[in-house]
């Protein structure tokens, strides 16, 4: 599930977003925002993977608003932007500073969808960095094999490294960081890359490494539902 926030300073516009989003199961709405800076006091206390902005905006637009945002958390990664604006004079600028989509006012939830759908690719493709060794380790997340709790360390195990990333953070942290999409956590000390999933049995995962994990019974629902979804049924 992807956290997201909506900003916009007129009541209808914001009212429109809002209910787009709550339309998409794949989203959830951490804040509905009336200002820039609104959202940057947000920001400051919550974890979020998108930002759908308005540009024209008092105090702060959401341009400025933009390229202010830095990379300052444990986990350091920017959130993903999608612009909503009647002005389409700012498109240029909303692709320099690298914005996921730009809605042009008044959009349909066909438009919105879809860019919601490219904002899913653009999070499965995402670098993130992560303090480990005293140092800031890139990791791309579909590069992320699986994660493994370690005390108050985690074992980020990644593809084409021998040995894993071993970060100081929770898996409550990391697992709200990660998309749902692409990761399931399937134990109290587990969080796997669906992608590379090579079987499931009772009361384990098989990963495509050929790693036996087990699975806790607090999170065999959606286990199961996750393979009951891509299961063939019997005609």
């Amino acid at each position: 599930m992807l956290r997201v926030i909506a900003i916009d300073d007129e009541p209808l516009a914001l009212r429109q977003i809002v209910t787009y989003i709550n339309k998409m199961p794949e989203l959830q709405l951490v804040a509905e925002c009336r200002s820039a800076l609104e959202a940057r006091e947000v920001l400051s206390r919550e974890p979020v993977d998108a930002i759908f902005c308005d540009i024209n905006m008092p105090d702060l637009n959401g341009m400025d608003f933009v390229r202010q945002l830095t990379d300052n958390d444990v986990i350091q990664r920017r959130p993903l932007i999608i612009f909503t604006t009647a002005y389409s004079e700012y498109a240029v600028e909303g692709f320099k500073v690298d914005a996921v989509d730009y809605l042009l006012k008044p959009f349909s939830f066909t438009d919105f969808t879809r860019a919601v759908e490219r904002l899913r690719q653009r999070m499965e493709q995402s670098t993130i960095f992560v303090r480990a060794d005293h140092r800031n380790v890139a990791v791309q997340l579909c590069e992320i094999i699986r994660v493994q709790a370690m005390g108050e360390y985690l074992k980020l195990y990644v593809a084409g490294q021998t040995r894993a990333v071993m970060p100081l953070m929770s898996m409550k942290r990391i697992e709200e960081m990660l998309p749902s999409r692409l990761f399931l956590r399937i134990h109290r000390s587990h969080i796997i890359n669906l992608q590379h999933v090579a079987e499931v049995g009772k009361s384990v995962v098989i990963l495509d490494d050929g790693t036996e994990l087990p699975v806790g019974d607090n999170y065999r629902a959606a286990l199961d539902q996750w393979v009951a979804e891509r299961s063939l049924k019997n005609s």
